[in-house]
């Protein structure tokens, strides 16, 4: 097994942060000294994670979980409220739009300062943006309708569009949206890697090594700092839910999340050391089957999956609760989504129906399903589910892996070399329904995340409308959202087994700690408090 950080580890990570400002390294800065071990214990956050904390700290292309990293370390012009539904103001103080909404003027704050300690002014968000639209990569599709983006004097920025726009909430977008300095634009994703960064955000990237990211209060932060806040965090990987667990238990970790249904039991006893919190997600599991590859390409055997999976077993035994399975691909809480799309159920004799109604013989028939290593509830569900399918006939092979390798595997040439079912969570850019079908249904030209490979024009047809009728016409964008829904459903293009219900471990040493919905897996450190 894995060896965990320990608090010693914790102490080497940080011993070079406490008296300094993170940043851009130079090789001759000073060595500070190595605080008592008692005193930095009181002084570092350790974030206990699941899995690797990012696959890149680019903020200009990221695209997964690092968001967690990035939304600590950058700011974007608005933020939105998931309490009250609003868009609020953020590196913006306001905006406004033509009736159309294709045009819009964002006001910005005048105080500032990037982490080198040059200034934000006008010209930064536009560099960032046309940046972002350069690169292509990642969420950069949300500045499609973008054709102009100026700076009006120093700090007000017109964006113009070719069609209406909902450009407060995209601004607001957990990815693709982040505000960089000059310096830090035109270096290369190596460079972001290493543990530089060029954001405006409370906290600097100190220390980057893969599986462990140590964050470094930014001095010059504009809401300054107060004694009780934390000041220097570490986000750690450990995979294994029972050394999470052990982490909290000792008191050497102060957040975790993603554990067994076995030791969150275990921990819910430990109120004098821990609590539990529950937070509603807009993150839902979808398990999506190889369009372009036998048999899941043929619908009827891709409904006899659909029948076969074990949600309710999954959703009270795996998950103890903490999910609700799903309607459709768009979650509860956010427009387009559908109480009356129909569920699936676990029907093995429906499923045999379809299995041959499908012309498809499972006489030593094997499915590969890939999914991504160090959660516990994917293993479990899938081998339910592989129980389920032995009574087919049919043998699934469970394949957990690197996300990266996943990945990799998912975008090999031959779609005969590729997984025959690949499990992915997925959790929109802003809080809007646009890229769950932009990047997982819309045909694409080179594979990035339609990793079921589907390709339907009239599906296209209909989100490229509800795109650029968001703005306008929102009861349309949503209605042509869930027409696409029933037929996802219906062909059993995707396999929707539940929206995530988040519980976070919670050490009674700090307080603060919320997962707003619309930025998943993200923590505002700066919000974190010690008791």
């Amino acid at each position: 097994m894995k060896k965990h950080i320990s608090a010693l580890l914790v102490l080497a990570l940080t011993a070079s942060l406490i008296t300094g400002c993170g940043g851009q390294k130079n090789e001759t800065d000073s060595p500070a000294q190595t605080p008592q071990a008692t005193e930095a214990s009181k002084d570092v956050l350790y974030h206990s994670y699941a899995s690797q904390p990012y696959v890149t700290l680019d903020p200009r292309v990221e695209y997964s979980n690092g968001v967690m990293i990035l939304h600590n370390v950058y700011e974007t012009l608005t933020h939105y409220n998931d309490q009250t539904g609003e868009v609020e103001p953020l590196l913006a103080t306001e905006w406004s739009s033509n009736e159309e909404g294709t045009e819009w003027n964002f006001k910005l704050r005048e105080d500032v300062k990037f982490h080198d300690g040059t200034a934000m002014t006008a010209a930064n968000v536009v560099n960032s943006i046309n940046k972002v639209k350069e690169l292509g990569q990642g969420a950069a599709y949300l500045w499609d309708s973008v054709t102009n983006i100026e700076a009006v004097g120093d700090y007000e920025v017109k964006f113009t569009c070719s069609y209406g726009s909902p450009m407060d909430l995209i601004s607001s977008a957990c990815y693709a949206g982040y505000i960089v300095s000059d310096a830090a634009l035109d270096q290369t994703t190596e460079w972001f890697n290493q543990g530089n960064d060029g954001g405006t955000g409370p906290y600097t990237i100190a220390q980057a090594t893969g599986d462990t990211v140590v964050l470094k209060g930014f001095d010059d932060y504009r809401d300054g700092w107060q004694d009780n806040q934390y000041k220097n965090v570490i986000i750690k990987e450990t995979p294994e839910s029972s050394a999470r667990r052990q982490l909290l238990e000792t008191g050497e970790a102060h957040i975790t999340s993603m554990l067994s249904s076995t030791d969150v039991s275990a921990l819910r006893e430990q109120t004098d050391k821990v609590s539990l919190q529950t937070f509603h997600t807009y993150t839902n599991l979808l398990i999506l089957p190889n369009h372009e590859k036998e048999p899941t390409n043929n619908a009827d055997f891709r409904r006899a999956l659909a029948y076969s999976f074990p949600y309710q077993e999954t959703i009270d035994n795996v998950l103890e609760g903490n999910g609700v399975q799903s309607h459709g691909i768009v979650t509860a809480g956010l427009w387009g989504h559908d109480e009356s799309l129909m569920q699936y159920t676990t029907d093995l004799d429906k499923a045999q129906e379809y299995l041959d109604k499908s012309g498809i013989n499972p006489e030593g028939l094997k499915l590969t399903i890939t999914y991504a290593t160090g959660l516990d509830e994917y293993n479990n569900w899938a081998q339910l589910w592989q129980v389920n399918l032995k009574k087919l006939g049919i043998d699934l092979e469970l394949q957990p892996m690197e996300w990266d390798s996943q990945w990799d595997k998912a975008k090999a040439t031959n779609p005969n070399d590729r997984q025959d079912l690949l499990v992915s969570m997925w959790w929109p850019d802003y809080a809007s329904p646009e890229s769950w079908f932009t990047s997982m249904v819309r045909s694409e030209d080179t594979i990035n995340f339609n990793l079921g490979y589907i390709e339907n024009a009239e599906y296209d047809t209909l989100i490229n409308e509800a795109i650029q009728v968001t703005a306008t016409d929102r009861e349309k964008a949503e209605s042509n959202y869930i027409e696409v829904q029933k037929q996802l459903v219906e062909n059993s293009d995707f396999i929707f087994p539940y929206d995530k219900i988040d519980t976070y471990i919670i050490s009674n040493q700090v307080d603060g700690v919320y997962e707003n919905p619309a930025y998943a897996s993200c923590i505002n450190y700066y919000n974190v408090t010690k008791k």
